[in-house]
Formats: structure tokens, C-alpha cells, sequence
């Protein structure tokens, strides 16, 4: 359901206050769990649906994009299903990460958390799948006043400090 809520964030509804809600109740739940020594196989599922549910919600477009020719609609599950669940398992990489790591206080939890969220983003967006498949960052699309500072510290940096700001509550 945070990812769901969290993809309102993006265009076209930009309302990207919500991400300081599911950010910090999503790191808050893995930090608890943390503590109820719960099993690799469930912290890997937690990101994975978040992701799912991010990612199904907020890839719509392609699915809608597939309708126009009927040679295409047979790819209709496949952009539906496939492609937010493939997207979602680095979600699963970073819950999964963060369980290994065992951070013992919050605050290196925090740090590691949004590193651990910036560090994925990266990787999902330039190695494994070469676009950068609605990135948090993409929130501000309709600030271009807030966007002007990627043409300084870059698009990836700047995504890594919203995940910071936007988990800090």
C-alpha cells in the first residue's frame, strides 16, 4: 500500500509531500522489524511489494500505450505484471541489504536505509536496465525552480538526498 500511495508522487499528480509519509512509515517498519529478528525471505518481500506496488501503479502508461495496435495486446500482461515485478525485486535487494547489514541505532539505520535506496537507484537506473524507470526524484517534475539544483550535484545525488530528506521523520 506505501508504494501504491508513494507512486502519487509522480507525474501526473506530483504530490510529492506524500513521499515524507510513506518514506518514513515504510523505513520505520523495516527498522522495527529489524528488532523482531524476522527471516531474510519476509525482508526481501517487504521491499519487493512496495516496489510492486510502486512500480504497477506508476507504469501505467505502458500498459495504456500497448492498446493502440491490436499486434500489441497480447504484451498487455506482460508490461502489467512482468515489468513491475522485475523493477521491484531491487526494492527487495535493498530491504534484504539493509536485514544483512543489521543496523544497531537508528541513526546509522537512517544513513544506511537511504544510501542503501540512493545506491539501487543508481545501479537499476544505468547498469541492469540502462533507463531510469520513474525515479523518487521524478516527483519534483513540476518544480523546475527545485529540479535546477541536478544541473549541480546531478539527477542520482539529488534523488539520494530526497530519499534522506524524505525518511527523516
Amino acid at each position: 500500500i506505501l508504494g501504491v500511495i508513494s507512486s502519487l508522487s509522480l507525474p501526473p499528480y506530483n504530490f510529492f509531500i506524500i513521499n515524507f509519509f510513506t518514506f518514513s512509515i515504510f523505513f520505520g517498519f523495516l527498522f522495527k522489524e529489524l528488532e523482531k529478528k524476522t527471516n531474510y525471505k519476509k525482508f526481501f518481500f517487504y521491499g519487493w511489494f512496495f516496489g510492486f506496488g510502486f512500480f504497477s501503479t506508476s507504469l501505467y502508461w505502458i500498459t495504456i500505450s500497448l492498446t493502440f495496435e491490436d499486434q500489441f495486446i497480447l504484451l498487455i500482461p506482460f508490461a502489467l505484471i512482468l515489468i513491475p515485478s522485475f523493477l521491484a525485486i531491487f526494492y527487495g535487494l535493498i530491504t534484504i541489504t539493509f536485514k544483512l547489514l543489521r543496523p544497531k541505532n537508528l541513526i546509522s539505520a537512517f544513513f544506511l536505509f537511504s544510501l542503501l535506496f540512493g545506491l539501487v537507484e543508481f545501479i537499476r537506473g544505468t547498469i541492469f536496465t540502462g533507463f531510469p524507470w520513474n525515479l523518487i526524484v521524478y516527483s519534483f517534475s513540476n518544480h523546475i525552480e527545485i529540479l535546477s539544483i541536478n544541473s549541480i550535484i546531478g539527477t542520482y545525488s539529488f534523488n539520494l538526498f530526497c530519499i534522506w530528506i524524505w525518511s527523516i521523520n
